[in-house]
């Protein structure tokens, strides 16, 4: 129980503190509160190997991450969705379909939230039998699968599958 409290407790004020991009006493205090309630709340829930969340590579991959997706990947996206809405950039929106390899649970889930978090992408279906996303795309310049997956996943795959299956 106290392993699971941490896990969600750290992994909770480091999200806490990237997205607000301070480090004050207040933003130290405020996240640590909000994250030891998470954990209190939805940590025996959430996490099944405690040992595996605190890993020092994992928690390193997810910092990285997090910060490669928020500086990188979030304003070329933004720039292209920018430059389409303004008529210089062409648009061919469909609909694709991805397979993936995931085992957890967890990286499914996080690979859709980033490809759902990222402007001109939404994953709109994920077939666990399949394993295939369903994703509404705004650049749908080819069904090809191998190719969406170039293009809208494997900015994320190799983080994703050292952070939760690694």
């Amino acid at each position: 129980m106290l392993k699971k409290l941490i896990a969600v407790w750290i992994a909770g004020l480091v999200i806490y503190l990237i997205m607000v991009g301070r480090f004050t006493l207040y933003d130290l205090t405020v996240g640590s509160l909000v994250s030891l309630i998470a954990g209190l709340l939805i940590g025996t829930e959430i996490i099944e190997k405690p040992g595996k969340v605190l890993s020092l590579k994992r928690i390193f991959y997810g910092i990285v991450y997090i910060l490669y997706y928020l500086f990188i990947v979030e304003p070329i996206c933004h720039f292209k969705v920018t430059a389409m809405i303004l008529g210089f950039k062409k648009y061919k929106p469909g609909v694709v379909v991805i397979d993936y390899d995931y085992k957890s649970d967890y990286a499914i889930t996080a690979i859709a939230n980033s490809i759902t978090n990222t402007p001109g992408t939404v994953v709109v279906d994920i077939d666990p039998s399949k394993k295939k996303y369903y994703v509404h795309w705004l650049e749908a310049y080819s069904l090809d699968p191998m190719k969406a997956w170039q293009e809208i996943v494997s900015k994320f795959d190799k983080w994703i599958k050292e952070i939760f299956e690694g």
